[in-house]
């Protein structure tokens, strides 16, 4: 299908019902879920529930459990919903410790009080300093790279009939493991391309990803990722039966999705990146008739604006009052005669990694802090890892509480470590330690 199509903004809540008649959608997380599988070792097809007959066999590695997508499916292992959990609170916890997120994040209706000037029997009107410009805000997050609400257009849908969707044996050993992706589009920046389960609307949480590569070339867009992060997410959802959680067999493409939509995913800056609030003034107490309406009481007045950027590390932004119309906003005086009482804000902000600055790669996290994640989620999970030696080795060490000491023997570790705002277990100091240093040095650098 050729580019073009529908534009669709993100707006909060539910974008309609899902396509998927028994699989539910996952947590969003910055760190995805088979990379977390890849840093912590675990086997990416089990990871994904399946197994293959002679590639990928159950038994391979010492390792013999298939992850469930949902906790309900195996309650005494870890499922990918457990894991997603886990993964968004550590990505949250070490937002709030940064000042912002370790990758570029869409936040919507952020909610700020306006400013009040030191006398409380004064107040402004124009939403203007001293200086006569516009008053700043502090963002709740630093490194803004852009005002405005994340949305996507629709470039087209793959399909397995149409042949823009290719299942194959990449190396030639019988077992299919490559799924191609190819889509014809208008589009010069592949990175904000990006592959979604089909029927979805293009929401974050039916990402497929990571691809193991992406490219535009003669207008055709091309993306490769591992075949089994295309089964059908029903299947993965299937109910256990009395023959208890069974995996997916890899050995047929039965089992992947025969269509997924591609998008062009990016922040959008004709949509208001600003709401303003005025309370309802108390003379409506006194009055009967407004003009022949009535009054309107226990009602807020609102008016729509946008942000700018004054510094993007801190996340300083200025609000205005303005509207959208022939490809700029145009500024306007308050709707109310005086400065709003609070308002909302919608941005884009959170770090990108050197690489994706220069324009080497469109992965926007370093290895490091993806590591950082993986490792503070781990010593957060409460139900048992998989089976497999190296994995639950590591799993073991990264819960491991080193502020604790018995009769068996105590760790020697500094004051520092131990009283780090995320916990005294391994896997929280790994993910301390790493932010510290980070702090000091990615603070120095520049959002866009």
């Amino acid at each position: 299908m050729a580019g073009g199509g529908t534009v669709t903004p993100i707006v909060p809540g539910p974008s309609g019902p899902s396509t998927f008649q028994i699989a539910e959608a996952l947590p969003y997380t910055l760190l995805s879920l088979p990379r977390y599988a890849q840093i912590i070792g675990v086997n990416p097809a089990h990871f994904q529930g399946a197994l293959g007959e002679e590639v990928f066999p159950l038994g391979s590695n010492a390792c013999n459990d298939l992850w469930p997508r949902h906790t309900w499916q195996q309650p005494d292992r870890i499922s990918h919903e457990d894991l997603a959990y886990a993964i968004q609170d550590a990505e949250i916890e070490i937002a709030q410790v940064l000042g912002y997120f370790p990758a570029p994040y869409w936040i919507a209706q952020e909610v700020h009080y306006w400013q009040r000037i030191y006398r409380q029997d004064m107040q402004r009107i124009s939403g203007k300093d001293i200086t006569q410009r516009r008053v700043g805000y502090q963002t709740k997050f630093g490194k803004v790279i852009s005002p405005g609400q994340r949305a996507v257009t629709l470039i087209g849908t793959a399909t397995v009939a149409g042949a823009s969707l290719v299942y194959s044996d990449a190396d030639s050993d019988g077992f299919v493991d490559r799924a191609t992706v190819t889509m014809t589009t208008t589009e010069t920046n592949i990175c904000s391309l990006k592959v979604y389960f089909a029927g979805e609307s293009g929401n974050q949480e039916w990402e497929i990803r990571p691809e193991r590569s992406k490219s535009i070339s003669g207008g055709v867009a091309t993306f490769i990722f591992p075949a089994w992060l295309f089964i059908d997410p029903d299947i993965q959802s299937a109910y256990p039966t009395t023959e208890g959680f069974r995996g997916i067999n890899l050995s047929t493409t039965a089992n992947y999705v025969t269509s997924v939509d591609v998008y062009k995913e990016y922040t959008d800056t004709t949509g208001q990146s600003a709401e303003f609030y005025w309370e309802p003034s108390a003379q409506i107490e006194w009055c009967t008739v407004c003009s022949g309406t009535g009054c309107a009481a226990c009602t807020l007045t609102s008016q729509a604006g946008c942000i700018h950027i004054r510094d993007a590390e801190s996340g300083l932004v200025v609000p205005t009052p303005a509207t959208y119309a022939d490809g700029a906003w145009t500024g306007s005086a308050f709707a109310v005669g005086r400065d709003p009482d609070e308002m909302k804000i919608w941005y884009y902000a959170g770090a990108l990694d050197n690489l994706n600055l220069r324009g080497s790669t469109c992965k926007v996290m370093p290895p490091r802090m993806e590591r950082a994640i993986a490792y503070l989620a781990t010593a957060r999970l409460e139900r048992p890892m998989c089976s497999c030696s190296s994995v639950t080795g590591l799993y073991h060490k990264l819960q491991r509480d080193l502020a604790f000491a018995d009769a068996s023997g105590s760790y020697q570790i500094n004051d520092d470590d131990v009283g780090n705002v995320f916990g005294s277990k391994a896997g929280e100091i790994y993910a301390w330690r790493y932010i510290q240093n980070t702090a000091e040095h990615v603070l120095k650098g520049n959002a866009v």
